[in-house]
C-alpha cells in the first residue's frame, strides 16, 4: 500500500486506484515531513461528478472530540470495534449530504488526544470498501497515529 509512487507521501498510487475504483483522480492535501506535520490527503474523481468515488484521510492533533464524542459517533453509525491490536477505535458505514455509502475508520491514542480518520465512499466494483478503509488504517496507524507528529 505505501510503494512508490505514493500521493500525499503516504499512500501507493496503485492503492488507491483498487480502494477507489477511481482510474483518473486528483489529490489535495499535506505532505510528510520525516513523519510529521501530516494533517489531510483527498483523493477525488478527476472528473468532478458527485457520484465519483474518493478517499479522505485526516489527522487531528489534538483531537477535539472527547470520549463521550467517539462514543456517540460509534453508536449512532453502528459501528464495530477495531481488532485489539488497531485499537482504540471502530469501522462503521455511513451515509453523506449526497446519499453515498461510506467506509469510515476512526482511531485514537488511549488519551483521546489524537484522531486518525479513513473514509472511502464505496464505489469500486466487487470490493469491500470497510475493509480497504481498516486495511489503510493498520497500515497507516504507526506512521499516523502512533508517533506524535
Amino acid at each position: 500500500m505505501t510503494a512508490a509512487p505514493q500521493e500525499c507521501d503516504l499512500i501507493s498510487a496503485s492503492a488507491i486506484k483498487i480502494a477507489t475504483g477511481l482510474d483518473r483522480y486528483k489529490v489535495l492535501g499535506t505532505k510528510m515531513d520525516m513523519g510529521r506535520h501530516f494533517e489531510s490527503c483527498t483523493v477525488m474523481d478527476r472528473t468532478g461528478r458527485e457520484d465519483g468515488g474518493g478517499l479522505l484521510i485526516e489527522l487531528f492533533d489534538p483531537s477535539t472530540d472527547r470520549q463521550e464524542d467517539l462514543e456517540n459517533t460509534k453508536r449512532s453509525n453502528r459501528g464495530v470495534d477495531l481488532p485489539d491490536q488497531l485499537g482504540p477505535g471502530f469501522a462503521a458505514w455511513r451515509k453523506n449530504e449526497q446519499d453515498q455509502t461510506i467506509a469510515t475508520v476512526y482511531g485514537w491514542t488511549p488519551d483521546y488526544k489524537r484522531l486518525l480518520t479513513i473514509n472511502i465512499i464505496e464505489h469500486a466494483p466487487g470490493r469491500d470498501s470497510l475493509a480497504d478503509a481498516t486495511e489503510f488504517f493498520r497500515q497507516l496507524k504507526p506512521l499516523l497515529l502512533d508517533h506524535p507528529t
